[in-house]
């Protein structure tokens, strides 16, 4: 029998043979026509492009100028991501100046939704530059009653709001930077951390614009980035969705939340996927399980109630402007932040090393961050309570599951490398796979589950192939360049 800390239970993070709500699990095993996504990733990413080309430039010209006074307008760079078209503009040949951001139609399963979207990030946005000093761009319009397809078959949603002069964090070159650039960069970081950390409220969402009180929201349901995701067709299977949807209205309780949140990160798990192993499925079966059991031990009853801080959900270095002395210009992309359980309140983990890549870089850099938190914290109550919450000796390894698990719920897909990586740490002397196969050994009923979600990935593999969809884009280019390769061999 393999002996094993007490920290945490591994062969015992699952008892029973409860997996995923019964509803959900019917949608995994069926052999229904719509147990599949409605779409493969391809098709997907192809509707998408088809939204942003219909996108006219020339109304978007229009839009800007007539919020500007009617000044001239030519749009210089366009950019989109994953629930955004972004067109930066200029006016009268001076380079560009705003940006107006149009939520992608395709990502998002109502239209309601994405205008809900649009004014909470609105909310959040005002709200701060009332509130803080965290610098974020200036919203000067939105809406949704403006045609700026050229089909002008409907209106589009839209935000507009300063273009802020910069570029998106380098890691690589933050680290290479002068110690006074990185500490000052570091500082400026804390400074936002510190102004979100004092932001505090009764319940858990995202604000939405209170329209009797002016410009000061109210806290509405969250809006999760990752229900969104779930909910696009080449994630959702026709009237099945892999989650448990919010309530419509904010969480009151850290135990709710976390329920709730938990449901997301299963529902990534239960997508088929092709060529999916059955190894694959119980690593991630027994990563989940693992989240759970953290979940458990970080919010005890005493964690239960507020208050509640509000928090960017998506802090990556691609969302925090700098200048060329890693001065930091803004914090963009304030769609999908909320207020959040304190305990989730934790540093970017592309600093702390908790997104299970960790690196000589980011050791670095989350050796550089703490001591520039320690020196602020000597002076500042606001930098003593982060210090406290996040590195105390007494708290520190509960902090350290924090950092883990806050990961998981902004990256669900990284579950099983983030549990490995923290499994890894605890017990440095017990490879992963063999705690797989001792946990399944004890649990039959999940080896069931395992083999049921197995054999319809099998099943999803063997459809993809019989419908002409099993090669993908990136295949066919990937064999082209080998064909073009071989004509000069």
């Amino acid at each position: 029998m393999v002996s094993y800390s007490s920290r945490i239970p591994l062969w015992s993070l699952l008892p029973g043979d409860h997996i995923v709500p019964a509803e959900a699990r019917a949608s995994t095993i069926g052999h229904a026509a719509d147990e599949f996504p409605t779409m493969t990733d391809d098709q997907y990413r192809r509707l998408k492009n088809d939204f942003i080309e219909s996108l006219d430039p020339n109304a978007v010209c229009a839009l800007a100028s007539k919020h500007n006074r009617g000044r001239p307008c030519r749009v210089v760079a366009k950019a989109s991501g994953s629930f955004n078209v972004c067109f930066f503009v200029e006016f009268d040949g001076k380079g560009p100046e705003w940006a107006v951001r149009i939520p992608i139609e395709p990502a998002f399963e109502l239209l309601e939704n994405a205008w809900i979207k649009v004014q909470s990030e609105v909310a959040t946005m005002r709200y701060l530059q009332k509130e803080t000093r965290i610098p974020v761009p200036c919203v000067f319009a939105y809406g949704r009653d403006v045609c700026l397809t050229k089909s002008r078959t409907r209106t589009q949603m839209f935000i507009i709001s300063g273009f802020v002069h910069g570029h998106a964090l380098n890691k690589s070159l933050l680290v290479g930077a002068e110690e006074q650039a990185r500490k000052r960069f570091y500082s400026q970081l804390i400074d936002v951390l510190t102004e979100l950390r004092g932001l505090e409220f009764p319940v858990m969402g995202s604000l939405m614009p209170d329209a009797d009180r002016g410009s000061c929201p109210h806290v509405g349901p969250v809006i999760s980035m990752s229900a969104t995701t779930l909910l696009q067709p080449h994630h959702s299977a026709a009237g099945h969705p892999s989650f448990q949807r919010p309530p419509r209205k904010p969480f009151a309780s850290a135990s709710e939340y976390m329920k709730y949140q938990l449901s997301l990160i299963s529902g990534f798990l239960l997508l088929p996927v092709a060529d999916h192993t059955i190894d694959d499925i119980k690593e991630e079966m027994f990563a989940f399980r693992g989240i759970e059991q953290i979940s458990q031990d970080i919010f005890t009853s005493q964690l239960d109630g507020g208050p509640f801080v509000l928090h960017h959900l998506d802090l990556r270095s691609a969302n925090i402007i700098v200048d060329g002395e890693f001065n930091i210009k803004a914090i963009i992309d304030w769609e999908f932040s909320g207020t959040i359980p304190r305990r989730l309140f934790t540093p970017p983990s592309w600093i702390t090393g908790h997104d299970a890549t960790e690196t000589d870089e980011q050791i670095q850099m989350h050796t550089d961050f703490r001591a520039v938190l320690d020196e602020k914290s000597k002076a500042h109550a606001r930098c003593r309570r982060l210090r406290e919450e996040w590195y105390d000796e007494r708290t520190t390894a509960e902090a350290n599951k924090a950092f883990y698990l806050a990961h998981v719920l902004r990256r669900p897909t990284d579950v099983t490398d983030v549990f490995s990586a923290f499994v890894a740490q605890q017990h440095p002397n017990k490879p992963f796979d063999e705690l797989v196969s001792h946990f399944f050994h004890h649990n039959q009923a999940l080896t069931l589950e395992a083999h049921r979600r197995a054999d319809q990935c099998e099943r999803y593999t063997q459809h993809l192939k019989d419908n002409g969809l099993y090669e993908t884009d990136l295949d066919r280019l990937l064999a082209r360049s080998e064909a073009f390769k071989a004509t000069w061999r």
